[in-house]
């Protein structure tokens, strides 16, 4: 399966050290009322990526994540089962995914088909995958956002990912405009629904004469894999990006076509 990238963006950090909020009111102008840190990240990948490419109104869009919104989850349930107050209604709301994609679809203008999806394992490549079946019928172009939060304190997400305590885990949020249309297409990804075996992949790194990512131990967020296709694609350079989990492993390979 073979889908095109027509424009990207990414953000990759500490949300400690960047005030994503303060960032979508002064420069983007949105009202950020009612809504939560996953969402400002969520919102702030997207627009960046509106500044770069046409977005029309039919477009499909995707997003997925790691885990979500936990941030949301850990403060109701302090709220709830520590302080035995009640559930503050935006904070039910703010936890369904959907709700996230609203607001993204909202700030970008679409009203097509609209998808929040995470996977057990490989949402990444999974999303991907839906993608491609979808607009193998529709013919439309998608947009395809994955955002990851760190947690206040990280030792939740870490708990959560089943991460050491001295792994360093950041907040991200990396889009794509995807399309099976190679024309003014920057690059392409391929991917298959194959699991491989270690022995597999050691054979295809034998084999392979382009730039090898292998799921990197530290600076983690769960959808890192879009993080660095999207590094691969600005700096011109294909890449054969290894996903693991557990025992298993996936292939995504990165063609530069500009």
């Amino acid at each position: 399966m073979k889908l095109y990238v027509k424009a990207f963006s990414s953000y990759r950090g500490n949300l400690d050290e960047f005030d994503v909020k303060k960032e979508l009111k002064q420069t983007y102008k949105r009202d950020t009322r009612r809504q939560d840190s996953f969402i400002h990240l969520a919102l702030y990948g997207a627009l960046q990526l509106k500044e770069k490419i046409d977005v029309k109104i039919d477009d499909e869009l995707y997003v997925t994540s790691g885990v979500g919104n936990i941030d949301v989850i850990q403060k109701s349930n302090i709220s709830v089962n520590e302080n035995k107050d009640y559930l503050k209604p935006f904070d039910f709301i703010n936890m369904l995914g959907n709700t996230t994609s609203y607001h993204v679809a909202n700030a970008l203008g679409m009203k097509g088909k609209n998808i929040f999806q995470i996977s057990n394992n490989f949402t990444f490549i999974n999303t991907l995958i839906s993608i491609y079946a979808s607009l193998s019928i529709s013919k439309k172009e998608a947009i395809f956002g994955s955002v990851d939060l760190a947690t206040n304190p990280q030792s939740l997400i870490k708990r959560v990912l089943g991460l050491s305590e001295d792994v360093n885990v950041l907040s991200a949020a990396n889009y794509q405009k995807l399309s099976l249309d190679k024309s003014n297409a920057i690059a392409s990804i391929e991917f298959d629904t194959k699991i491989h075996s270690l022995e597999e992949v050691q054979k295809t790194l034998n084999e392979s004469k382009v730039n090898v990512i292998f799921s990197p131990k530290d600076n983690i967020f769960e959808t890192m894999s879009n993080y660095y296709i999207n590094a691969a694609i600005d700096s011109k350079e294909d890449l054969l990006y290894i996903d693991r989990c557990g025992d298993k492993y996936k292939i995504i390979k990165v063609l530069i076509l500009i």
